[in-house]
């Protein structure tokens, strides 16, 4: 049995008692037992199996729903100091949560847990490929398990472990999602390179969205033009593909955002093809390759109206995370 398939049946196991958590990892202390208590008093989880990836700011666990559908259960640290000194710089560029505050680490926490939910909810409505969020409470966000070739339990691996078998069209479908996201949902990953993006042995899904940011300005461009290296880097320097320049993708994707606003006003749809969006008659690698496009473009409804109502839920979220903010801040004095 190789390496691999030795973790796999390591996790294997369902926690019975939830006190057996405290013994079985350290990342369950009594503040996060109660958050887990809750998410399952909700209906959320049901069980807990063994964990299946762990980095520098969570460890996420294999779960399942009350009905038995497969869960991620992502527990943010709350002890790493480190981590959360180098926090405060994603959240001072995302405007959702100006006048929170995050003077204490488990507050910090929350907030981080609560950007990643709500980066995760728009990058998915944006068309990119994600994990689909489900739920969080305070440090724990629950959200699709992204399983390896369908097996339960199995997590895909990421993009650097199991590289893509045909990288021309995985570098054009991740350009393709970093455009949706930029375009569609106003957001950059803005930490995007081969150990973000997993490998399901079909398709490629980003994760780890907890420090992307809103488009709020040109100040933010630079995480744009950063996710657009380090991927144009990966595939050229792993795969020797022919890859676009990284500078003209940045300014073309720029062009397109404000010729998409004009267009999208004029004809209230949203044109795409294969997944792309289709922007005065072409595609971001029609229009990077120089090409006239042959192929039927589809169109989505897209009223001006559906964004005006984006905006105002955005207004009512930040309210509430200033609100909610407060109260549990005064909860933890």
């Amino acid at each position: 049995m190789s390496l691999f398939w030795e973790r796999v049946e390591k996790r294997r196991f369902k926690i019975k008692d939830i006190d057996q958590l405290k013994s079985l990892d350290d990342v369950f202390n009594q503040y996060t037992i109660e958050a887990l208590y809750e998410l399952m008093n909700r209906g959320v989880i049901g069980d807990i199996h063994g964990p299946v990836a762990q980095g520098k700011e969570a460890k996420v666990f294999w779960g399942e729903t009350p009905d038995g559908e497969d869960i991620a259960i992502k527990i943010f640290y709350t002890t790493t100091a480190q981590f959360i000194r180098g926090r405060h710089k994603y959240i001072a560029y995302d405007h959702r949560f100006e006048g929170v505050k995050t003077s204490s680490k488990f507050k910090l926490m929350e907030v981080w847990c609560r950007k990643e939910f709500r980066n995760l909810k728009v990058a998915y409505e944006a068309g990119v490929r994600v994990p689909r969020p489900i739920a969080f409470y305070r440090n724990i966000l629950v959200m699709e398990f992204i399983s390896y070739q369908g097996q339960r339990g199995v997590p895909a691996p990421l993009m650097k472990e199991c590289p893509p078998d045909d990288p021309e069209q995985a570098y054009y479908t991740l350009l393709k999602y970093i455009e949706r996201g930029f375009i569609l949902g106003k957001i950059i990953h803005a930490d995007l390179s081969e150990y973000n993006v997993v490998n399901t042995g079909k398709e490629l899904v980003i994760i780890d969205w907890g420090s992307a940011i809103k488009v709020s300005g040109p100040e933010t461009y630079e995480f744009l033009l950063r996710d657009i290296r380090n991927i144009t880097r990966y595939f050229e320097k792993e795969f020797e593909i022919n890859v676009f320049d990284p500078d003209k993708v940045f300014k073309v994707i720029l062009s397109r955002a404000e010729r998409f606003k004009k267009e999208s006003k004029e004809k209230d749809k949203i044109e795409e093809r294969d997944g792309f969006l289709v922007i005065s008659g072409k595609t971001l690698i029609e229009e990077l390759q120089g090409e006239t496009p042959t192929e039927e473009t589809e169109t989505v409804e897209a009223t001006t109206e559906a964004a005006e109502v984006e905006a105002e839920a955005e207004e009512e979220e930040e309210a509430e995370i200033v609100e909610e903010s407060e109260e549990t801040e005064s909860d933890n004095e």
